[in-house]
């Protein structure tokens, strides 16, 4: 019996695997595994250079929404706006596209969609608030911000040539994100068109509002397969027509006393159907 319990005891011995490194499946793997962990990086990288774009786009907005008649500082914030816009796309748009050089960008759309996005809309109030005392609403549509956003490189042939060749590369707006992002200037027109109303600039307000309604009718008839966002985007944009709407109220009603009153204390019905959702 003691034999046997002994016997029982011993741990069993575990056979050694012998690995062949040149094993064409191993070898695969390994590769495999290199690939994934290279666009795990180059994703993380450009998560971080959106970010940076999504605050200085969000920065610029918060510059354009100073520019006061009274204080008569529009053309001093439209320049630096322009400046910085132009160096977000220098310097990090170029980055993103250097990284999704000879790359899939639909790979990385989630990636760097925020950053396009917030741009857009920090772009496109930019362009709104330099011409809509001139009466010109109209502004860059995607294929120009495509046309900014190519870049040149110089680099050498190879080792030892030192002759430089431009080498050429671009960041890709898609069509869809430009629309997105251009929903959201819905947001900054609606808190211009309040602000507007606490300073006594009624004109505004109402120029806006037309703006805003124009903007909506156009987006409630848009249709793009695969895009989740889209109706979203319209029902915070309807959110911002109302708002809009019930300021331009208050000034026909109340005339120059509608800034004392604000903006009425009452939700404006967001129940109504529209034919959209």
């Amino acid at each position: 019996m003691s034999g046997r319990s002994n016997a029982r005891k011993q741990p069993k011995v575990k056979e050694k695997v012998i690995i062949d490194e040149n094993n064409p499946m191993l070898r695969a793997f390994q590769a495999y595994a290199k690939e994934l962990d290279a666009k795990h990086d180059r994703y993380e990288r450009i998560v971080k250079l959106s970010r940076d774009i999504t605050i200085e786009a969000k920065r610029i907005i918060f510059l354009l929404h100073s520019i006061d008649s009274r204080k008569g500082n529009k053309d001093k914030v439209l320049e630096e706006a322009q400046q910085r816009l132009e160096k977000v796309i220098k310097v990090n748009f170029k980055a993103v596209a250097q990284e999704l050089q000879n790359l899939d960008p639909y790979q990385y759309r989630g990636a760097y969609a925020p950053g396009l996005q917030e741009f857009i809309e920090a772009y496109s109030f930019m362009e709104y608030m330099r011409y809509a005392d001139d009466n010109q609403t109209s502004m860059s549509d995607w294929q120009q911000l495509q046309g900014k956003m190519q870049y040149t490189e110089a680099e050498t042939n190879d080792e030892i040539s030192a002759e430089m060749k431009e080498h050429k590369l671009s960041f890709h707006v898609e069509p869809s994100e430009y629309i997105l992002g251009i929903s959201d200037l819905s947001g900054e027109l609606m808190r211009r068109c309040i602000n507007s109303l606490g300073s006594g600039e009624t004109d505004t307000c109402l120029l806006i509002c037309k703006v805003l309604q124009h903007l909506y009718k156009g987006y409630i008839g848009l249709s793009i397969p695969r895009c989740r966002e889209l109706s979203r985007k319209i029902h915070t944009m309807r959110q911002s027509v109302l708002k809009a709407e019930d300021v331009c109220y208050n000034v026909k009603v109340r005339g120059g006393e509608a800034a004392k009153w604000g903006l009425e204390s009452e939700k404006p019905n967001v129940d109504i159907d529209e034919g959209f959702f």
